[in-house]
Order: structure tokens, then C-alpha cells, then sequence
């Protein structure tokens, strides 16, 4: 089998020195079918620039059309039109899915997300696979751990899903309940991916050896990175040296730059391509994944509670 892939950038994100070479090397992916791929205009994109993605071999949404389509959706579930257009971050679950309904199973994958190597993908009868978050970067009102099954630390660089399995009505609950009263949007996405994640049957969790976000920031060990573990908080600080992040690339196939992270993107990208000669295909591995825990619940209730009481 093969899977369509989906991406959003905006003119002003095409700009960035590593949106090219990422979407270069997603045709290292075997198992990607590389005359279905998708752009989905997150933001403002020009004429010329929708002309360029399309000479890259992308299908464009960007037309009134597509923008019709979705607002007539929409208008079945306003709380969900409403934080759309307070929050860019929605348009990636809520734009693909609207726009690619039928398509059947995708890979959905942010322009910063780099693959190194020739690689496939998990395939099989799981119904969601997504990659590790350094820690639960959650926004949303703090009874939400305990009143929904989510799973922890989830992050939407790379995701294997099926647009259909989207319920927007449970989507517009979640929204209206737990997320619109927030002081701050960023991460509520997330917040409801992981929650889409808990509610479905057989989710897996990429391989933190082979798949690794790698945010610049001090939040994780090296050892955490490839163990897939995350922390409920944040350790201060930030990697100031390309030697220090170093060894979080190194041996990696796929990786999502995330936040600061990006800031020794070109090094990494020099790095891979002198070390990274491997004929054979690497098959990228994942595992099942639990629900919160106790643990999870309480730690990471208190840390929503905090932010919204900053």
C-alpha cells in the first residue's frame, strides 16, 4: 500500500531556508505515494507561490472553493469556526480533514519535519501513529484529563490517520467545553488530537529511535529522546551549541525540528547527508500506546491549571 500525503504552509512559511529540503526528502519514504501529495494553504498563499508548490507536484487548496467548502462545513459547529479563526494551529486537523474526506488512511506532516533516509512507514490496521512531544504541551481547562481519554505528549508533526475517522461533533464538544475559555490557544490542537488519539482502539506511537522531535530546548535527555519518554515539566534552558544537539540527530531517519529546534537545522542537514549512506531501506517501528495514568492526571491536570492561572 501506498498513502496520499497532506501538508500546509502559507507564503510567508515557504519562505523559511528548510521548508525545500524537508519536502525534497519526503520522497525518501517508500510507501508515500509521490503523485498524491497535498498542500493545504494554512494561511495567506500567493499565486505565485501555489504555482510553485504545484510545480513540486502537489495538488493545491487554495482556491475560493475550497475555502467555501469549508465554511459550509463549518457552520454545523460553530465553537469549532470560531477557534479556527483565533488559532491558525486548527486548520491543520480541521482543514485536512474537511478537504480530504474519502481519501482514505494519510500521512499528514509539517514542513519542518525532515526525513534522512530511505525509510516506510507503519502500515497495518492501526487507526492513528503520531510522534513523542518532549512533554505534555497541552492547553485546555484542567478537568479535561479527568473527564476524557487522551494520550500523553502527543505531537502532529508526522501523523498517519484517516480524515474520515474525525468525529467533528465530539471535536465541537471538546472545543466548546475545554478549549475556547482558555486565555491562550496555542496547543489546544494538540490538546484535541490527543484526545482523538485516546478515544481510538488501536493507536500507535512512532519508534523514538528512529523518530524523534527535537525542540532545542533542555526538556529532555538524549537517552529520553530515543526511550520516548517526556517530562510533565519543562527543564529551563536551551541547547546553545550545534556539539549539545548534536547527538540528538545523529542516527535518526525521521525528524521533526519543532521550535527552537530549527535554529541548527543546517548543521543537522550537513550532518545526515555526510553520515546518513544507507542502501537499505530502514522500516520504521511503532508501538501501542496507553490513556493517561493516574500519574499523567494529576501532573499534567496541574500544570493546565497553571497556565491558566498565570
Amino acid at each position: 500500500m501506498t498513502y496520499p500525503l497532506i501538508t500546509l504552509c502559507g507564503s510567508y512559511n515557504f519562505t523559511k531556508h528548510w521548508v525545500r529540503p524537508c519536502i525534497e526528502s519526503w520522497k525518501k519514504i517508500s510507501n508515500v505515494d509521490h503523485k498524491k501529495w497535498h498542500l493545504v494553504a494554512d494561511n495567506r498563499l500567493s499565486i505565485e507561490d501555489e504555482r510553485e508548490f504545484s510545480s513540486l507536484g502537489f495538488k493545491v487548496y487554495n482556491s475560493d472553493e475550497s475555502k467555501g467548502q469549508i465554511s459550509t462545513f463549518l457552520k454545523k459547529y460553530p465553537a469549532l469556526e470560531k477557534i479556527r479563526e483565533k488559532d491558525l494551529t486548527w486548520r491543520k486537523l480541521l482543514d485536512t480533514s474537511i478537504l480530504l474526506k474519502g481519501i482514505g488512511k494519510v500521512v499528514l506532516i509539517d514542513t519542518d519535519v525532515l526525513v534522512a533516509h530511505n525509510c516506510k512507514l507503519p502500515e497495518g490496521d492501526f487507526d492513528i501513529c503520531y510522534m513523542r512531544e518532549d512533554i505534555p504541551a497541552y492547553r485546555a481547562h484542567w478537568k479535561i484529563v479527568w473527564e476524557q481519554q487522551m494520550v500523553p505528549a502527543f505531537n502532529a508533526g508526522a501523523v498517519i490517520f484517516d480524515p474520515d475517522s474525525i468525529d467533528f461533533s465530539y471535536l465541537e464538544y471538546l472545543t466548546g467545553k475545554y478549549f475556547l475559555q482558555c486565555k491562550d490557544y496555542w496547543w489546544s490542537e494538540q490538546s484535541a488530537w490527543a484526545c482523538l488519539a485516546g478515544r481510538m482502539r488501536n493507536r500507535l506511537l512512532f519508534d523514538g529511535n528512529q523518530v524523534r522531535v527535537l525542540s532545542g530546548f533542555k526538556k529532555r535527555s538524549v537517552e529520553e529522546v530515543l526511550l520516548n519518554k517526556y517530562n510533565y515539566f519543562g527543564k529551563r534552558g536551551v541547547l546553545e551549541k550545534f556539539e549539545e544537539f548534536k547527538p540528538f540527530v545523529e542516527g535518526s531517519t525521521i525528524i521533526h525540528f519543532a521550535g527552537l529546534g530549527k535554529k541548527w537545522f543546517s548543521e543537522s542537514y550537513d550532518l545526515l547527508l555526510r553520515s546518513n549512506f544507507q542502501p537499505d531501506e530502514t522500516v520504521i517501528r511503532a508501538h501501542q500506546e496507553e490513556t493517561l495514568n493516574m500519574k499523567d492526571k494529576i501532573f499534567i491536570g496541574t500544570r493546565l491549571l497553571l497556565k491558566e492561572l498565570k
